[in-house]
């Protein structure tokens, strides 16, 4: 099998306009994975730096299914593979050097275990809760590192008895992933995965 995305022109719409909203946050790069002919397309909206960095690594993943079947576990440019999503070119994926690292630790393929169902109205509420905690913690006029630290200390708040967190809430509502049922809760390995009807949001 060939390390190449082939999308059709649904699912390469549907992955622009993900990958629009997910480049507003993150560190502007993307993980594919792909053994089959489904490709899962996974990138930050906030990522631990290193083993020293103990705040929140909360991932944006969406499932793709692809016009062949292909292998490949590499990380693009977020910028670049969305320029070729657009001009409806199918996508080599390189071999993963340097990979940042969020990229180099996986979430459990198997194990996940029911931890609850949230209401998606209530994810609605906690992403607001979330955002205005945000505002409360910052000065006037904050610079963006200062922005972004109060982020993460808000985002890694556990703000559900299923574990879901206040940046997963955050994350499934600005990547419009929530749609009328519930968002359904399953822990791992020390990661939790809440799961919309249009994408899922990973976070240890």
């Amino acid at each position: 099998m060939h390390a190449i995305l082939a999308l059709d022109e649904r699912a390469r719409a549907d992955l622009i306009l993900l990958l629009d909203r997910a480049a507003v946050f993150g560190d502007g790069a993307v993980r594919l994975v792909a053994d089959g002919d489904v490709a899962l397309l996974t990138t930050p909206l906030t990522a631990a730096s290193g083993l020293l960095d103990t705040g929140p690594t909360i991932l944006v993943a969406r499932a793709s299914r692809m016009r062949e079947p292909a292998r490949f576990d590499g990380v693009v440019a977020l910028p670049a593979l969305r320029d070729a999503l657009r001009a409806g070119a199918d996508v080599e994926i390189p071999d993963a050097v340097g990979r940042p690292a969020w990229a180099a630790v996986s979430p459990p393929q198997g194990g996940w275990a029911h931890a609850g169902d949230v209401p998606a109205d209530a994810v609605r509420l906690l992403a607001t809760q979330a955002a205005a905690d945000v505002e409360a913690a910052l000065p006037r006029s904050p610079g963006e590192a200062v922005r972004r630290r109060a982020e993460r200390a808000v985002w890694g708040r556990v703000v559900d008895p299923s574990g879901l967190t206040a940046g997963q809430a955050a994350a499934l509502v600005a990547m419009r992933f929530l749609g009328d049922a519930p968002v359904r809760i399953t822990v791992a390995g020390g990661w939790t995965r809440a799961s919309g009807r249009a994408g899922e949001v990973l976070a240890r």
